[in-house]
């Protein structure tokens, strides 16, 4: 498949372990013991996919998330011991794109890699831009604008928009867009309401009544082209 993954884990043995998965799916594995080394490794490797743990020496993997959310786009998935709500809630919110509690199974999490990596590489085809009131999205630029300014979303926020502007007026449940979004049936389905959460909060008025993106209940998401305008 490629691509390359920057293994961000202070515990070698499973640093180890998950870059001999990553290996074995065709993903070439650099791994650091820290989010400073990290930080140092985004610029020389240049990597397509993090995989990052949270309780680091130094500075802390949601400190690196931040920081690197506000610069880079690439696709996040966050390998932790911490698995309250909270922790997930506060990880996917700050933009990871995947939240795996350890332990875990070296086989799904390179599953969950190669979709990432599938989700995020770009497609043959040149595909048009969806415009619905002041905003302006661009599947293959990655770019969302509002009158003419960008606005900043998280891979998985875009992909989600992208996704459902493209099927105006259709429904789809969270495990649906899961799959479409996120290409696997393995996860935590609850990531899709928290990444709608966010979108809502970056597009629409008012959040809290949402005229872009709705939600119908018993059915699940849906996008309206005309913003509730009818």
């Amino acid at each position: 498949m490629g691509g390359k993954a920057l293994i961000i884990e202070d515990d070698e043995a499973i640093a180890d372990l998950i870059a001999l998965f990553m290996g074995k799916s065709g993903i070439e594995a650099v791994s650091v013991r820290s989010a400073e080394e990290g930080r140092d490794a985004m610029s020389g490797f240049r990597p397509d996919l993090v995989i990052l743990d949270l309780n680091l020496p130094g500075m802390d993997g949601m400190l690196f998330l931040e920081e690197l959310r506000r610069s880079d786009p690439v696709p996040v998935i966050i390998v932790s011991a911490r698995e309250t709500d909270e922790d997930k809630i506060l990880g996917l919110g700050l933009g990871a794109d995947d939240f795996v509690t350890k332990p875990f199974s070296p086989r799904v999490l390179a599953a969950r890699a190669r979709a990432q990596l599938r989700r995020s590489g770009l497609e043959a085809a040149r595909k048009p831009r969806i415009r619905f009131g002041p905003f302006s999205l661009d599947p293959d630029g990655k770019l969302l604008e509002k009158s003419g300014v960008r606005l900043s979303v998280s891979p998985k926020e875009f992909e989600i928009l992208a996704f459902l502007a493209g099927r105006p007026g259709a429904a789809f449940r969270p495990d649906e867009l899961y799959r479409a979004v996120w290409g696997s049936d393995y996860g935590d389905v609850s990531t899709v309401a928290v990444h709608i959460q966010r979108l809502r909060r970056k597009i629409e008025k008012d959040p809290t009544d949402p005229r872009w993106i709705t939600t119908d209940h018993g059915f699940g998401y849906r996008f309206d082209p005309k913003g509730g305008g009818g």
